[in-house]
């Protein structure tokens, strides 16, 4: 004999259904907000304006570190600021046939002499539990490309590889470059794969 009424009994059944499910509701939905949906290759956000990096860093062999001038200084490489596009575009305004302002460059004009910000929109936009610093991978000698892929080549910029963490250890695991500071102290891999290195 059950020292429990079947109404007890049928409540903590209730409320162990309850748990379960706030339980499996919330891993989900945990999973949903904190994972973002756009970590796969392919993603090409539009962006405020037809901003062709192909014309920029690759015609015109402008240097990555010249717009996007913190990537080796700070955690984020930061978007140039509209003074950065104005270094050239103050000079620099290409014209259509009918002899306008290319919209491009007018809306670069427009945003310089009203001081707003242009707001990009992010193409490489990790989730938030994870830690990465473009300094450090800068300054240990890695190409933009090795992360972003042939960004010389892109009009728009779309992501070339998805943003895994499969991927990422995949980098980390390989063999040190020949007089990388991995070679230099004895690492017999390209970078650290503890969880903390990545993970704070």
């Amino acid at each position: 004999m059950s020292m429990f009424t079947r109404k007890f009994d049928r409540k903590v059944h209730v409320a162990f259904g309850v748990f379960l499910f706030s339980l499996l509701f919330g891993v989900g939905f945990g999973y949903y907000v904190l994972w973002p949906s756009d970590l796969e290759a392919g993603y090409e956000p539009a962006q405020p304006i037809l901003y062709s990096h192909k014309l920029h860093a690759g015609d015109m062999k402008m240097q990555c570190l010249y717009c996007h001038s913190q990537a080796d200084k700070t955690a984020q490489a930061t978007t140039p600021p509209v003074s950065t596009c104005m270094n050239c575009h103050s000079q620099v305004q290409s014209k259509g046939p009918d002899g306008q302002v290319l919209p491009a460059t007018q809306f670069v004009l427009d945003h310089w002499k009203s001081r707003e910000p242009i707001r990009w929109n992010k193409v490489s936009d990790l989730a938030d539990f994870v830690y990465f610093d473009h300094s450090r991978h800068v300054n240990s000698g890695l190409t933009c490309q090795e992360c972003h892929g042939p960004i010389e080549t892109m009009d728009r910029v779309r992501r070339q590889y998805g943003l895994k963490m499969s991927w990422c250890l995949a980098c980390h695991r390989q063999a040190p470059p020949a007089g990388s500071r991995a070679e230099r102290l004895g690492w017999d891999q390209r970078a650290p794969i503890n969880c903390s290195t990545c993970h704070r």
